[in-house]
């Protein structure tokens, strides 16, 4: 069995890719997306990257940290698929866990694992049980760089949606959510296991979504794809709560997650309007 890692990095962040990188071995090699604003980024490309056999590097103009994500899986060509960042570190148990999980494991396509910070601390609550995404505990959000995925399962029928994630325009967040909700509704089999398989400085968008307006806008527009009309009650509840706390200004909660709705409801209906036309 063989396991990509699925880098995506943009302009500069290219000279960071050899700090990641693991000596050589045949069951593991990294894919590497990278999105340049200048042609003068492509020369930056470390040549220790252009020695190695198991890196490849596969060039996108423009910018979108889900398109970007969709480019590194559509050049996917091993067993297994991990999400990494530019800023990932691993050790050699951490690909062998993955590894053996998805062997022990035929029947699941989507894996959600654990993420360590550099310093060896777990970023968020885990549940120390294994279990389908569908079941997961109460605030067990996602975070790309703990997702890995059966390559045959998705690729070409799976894709992250390119309204979210950072340089997408306003919704800066949230893409992992909408995979994973998509990949439950196309029938794959999406689980968590309790294994951390990285280290990474992640930034958790838990806090944020009470003081940054785009994360309020994301958290409306997530809801709307997961719960269609239901999401308006929701997000008056989400207000709500983030207010009683403390968290925020009701009235600021509201607006910021409601105008994420209202932007993703125009997105989905300009794109609906494209596709009849195309017809």
């Amino acid at each position: 069995m063989k396991l990509n890692v699925l880098v995506c990095t943009c302009d500069k962040g290219i000279e960071r890719i050899p700090a990641m990188l693991l000596p050589p071995r045949d069951d593991v090699s990294y894919i590497v997306s990278m999105q340049y604003t200048d042609e003068s980024w492509l020369q930056r490309v470390p040549e220790m990257i252009r020695d190695r056999k198991d890196v490849s590097v596969h060039f996108l103009q423009g910018r979108g940290l889900s398109r970007n994500r969709n480019n590194a899986l559509a050049h996917a060509d091993g067993d297994v698929a991990l999400i990494a960042d530019d800023d990932c570190r691993y050790r050699e148990e951490y690909f062998d866990t993955i590894l053996r999980v998805y062997t022990e494991h035929p029947e699941v396509d989507i894996v959600q694992f654990k993420i360590n910070t550099i310093e060896g601390i777990p970023v968020k609550q885990y549940a120390a049980y294994a279990h389908l995404y569908a079941e997961r505990p109460r605030g067990m959000y996602p975070t790309s760089p703990e997702l890995t995925l059966r390559v045959s399962a998705v690729k070409g029928k799976l894709f992250f949606n390119e309204t979210f994630g950072l340089g997408s325009g306003c919704l800066p967040c949230g893409e992992e959510d909408v995979f994973l909700h998509d990949a439950m509704r196309a029938g794959l089999s999406v689980w968590y296991f309790p294994y951390v398989v990285v280290d990474a400085p992640c930034e958790s968008t838990g806090q944020r979504v009470y003081t940054d307006r785009g994360v309020m806008m994301a958290q409306g527009a997530v809801n709307y794809h997961v719960h269609g009309w239901g999401a308006w009650p929701r997000m008056l509840k989400f207000a709500a709560v983030g207010a009683l706390k403390g968290k925020g200004n009701f009235f600021r909660l509201l607006s910021g997650a409601c105008s994420g709705i209202l932007y993703y409801k125009n997105v989905i209906s300009h794109e609906d309007t494209l596709g009849r036309r195309c017809k």
